[in-house]
């Protein structure tokens, strides 16, 4: 019952309050095109989201140096942590306000968009941070939001929700609104490339299970399942050169633009038991959100293999340029046995050693609740099986069963 009701809503809310594509810009030097197309749209003075790193180490210096030949003054905050709280957001904004700066142009991971998509939206609606959170509490559009991910999985260039942790509990806040999709966004390849492997593949499994889990997910569209495919199809291809040659540029970037897909993808038709799950581990353990994605990704295609087989078998076709006739089933394993071979590829690991068992009752308790909240999973998951996916991980078992 839940789960048709869960349906329903996200259809609904895809139909009537639609999200549309940012404008994007890919390549080498796309930050400075983005940010010319910024300044000629009339932008003085954008606050500049990044983290300290990217400042510190100089990979900003044109970028900056470019604006302000241009005309524009600029102010920077860096003073973005991973999984941003509210305390993040009250500090970015009284920069933006004291500063009276007009635009946010965000350059970093999911931490540095999910919060300049928080700031723009309280610099323009005058409310509490506390009161922008949830679904549709926007009145304004956000100050002009532009928009340069140096991560290709998080996809949060291309959707219409930020999560924010609270200072006090700690607990994920979602904020949800079409309007706070970026007017742009630039995949630079120049900055994805000094990308390491390991968060090469990390955020990549991220994307991919965001394009896995729109396109399973009960509330799909034709347009979402185009773009999953096709994000899955970029995935497989290009994330194993992106990872054994950051400098390919090519593979970077096509590797961009699967995520932007994904994430677009999943804007309009929903994740599932994956994030909810992962999202419990990383406020158990601060665990990185890509890396636990990649993990629990295996054991939960597995569970959701008895309801998916035709949808599983529709990508293994894709990918492997065959037939599905009547052979379904096989392809359907096929597929799973694909993306155990990526997550190899990359050395995802088998296990996350931080996980504890006397936390399964509570992270498996909030996961359900996120689930049957927030998304239209292929199916229903139970307790008891929730806790099976828990202690796989525990183990570091990946080829676990699930009963009918």
């Amino acid at each position: 019952m839940f789960n048709s009701i869960m349906t329903i809503a996200l259809r609904a809310l895809a139909t009537f309050y639609p999200s549309q594509k940012p404008l994007l810009f890919s390549g080498s030097e796309s930050a400075i095109k983005l940010a010319d197309f910024m300044i000629d749209s009339g932008v003085k003075h954008p606050l500049l989201v990044t983290d300290s790193f990217l400042l510190a180490n100089g990979m900003l210096d044109h970028l900056i140096a470019h604006i302000r030949e241009r005309g524009c003054e600029v102010t920077t905050f860096d003073g973005i942590i991973p999984n941003p709280t509210t305390a993040v957001i009250e500090a970015g904004l009284a920069a933006a306000q004291s500063n009276q700066c007009d635009a946010v142009f965000a350059v970093g991971g999911g931490s540095a968009i999910d919060a300049a998509k928080v700031i723009a939206a309280a610099s323009s609606n005058r409310k509490p941070i506390q009161a922008l959170a949830g679904i549709l509490k926007l009145k304004q559009p956000l100050v002009p939001f532009y928009v340069v991910p140096t991560t290709s999985g998080t996809g949060s260039e291309s959707t219409s929700a930020a999560v924010i942790s609270d200072t006090q509990s700690h607990k994920k806040q979602f904020f949800v609104d079409p309007k706070y999709i970026p007017l742009a966004a630039a995949l630079d390849t120049g900055l994805l490339k000094s990308l390491p492997p390991a968060i090469t593949a990390t955020t990549g499994m991220d994307a991919l299970t965001h394009a896995i889990e729109a396109y399973t997910a009960k509330s799909h569209f034709a347009d979402s399942d185009r773009d999953a495919a096709m994000a899955i199809r970029l995935l497989v291809r290009f994330l194993p050169e992106a990872y054994n040659n950051g400098n390919n540029e090519y593979a970077r970037e096509m590797v961009a633009i699967a995520s932007f897909l994904a994430g677009y993808a999943f804007n309009k038709a929903g994740l599932g038991y994956v994030h909810a799950i992962s999202h419990q581990i990383s406020a158990h353990y601060n665990t990185a959100h890509g890396l636990a994605n990649a993990v629990i990704l295996p054991r939960v295609l597995r569970f959701n293999q008895s309801a998916c087989v035709q949808r599983y078998a529709e990508l293994e076709a894709l990918l492997s340029a065959t037939e599905i006739q009547n052979n379904a089933a096989e392809l359907a394993q096929q597929f799973i046995a694909r993306v155990d071979q990526l997550s190899d590829t990359l050395n995802i690991p088998a296990q996350l050693t931080d996980l504890q068992p006397q936390d399964f009752a509570a992270i498996t308790t909030e996961a359900l609740a996120e689930a049957r909240r927030s998304y239209a999973v292929p199916r229903v998951m139970k307790k008891a099986q929730a806790e099976v996916i828990l202690q796989s991980v525990y183990n570091g078992k990946r080829d676990i069963s699930f009963s009918h």
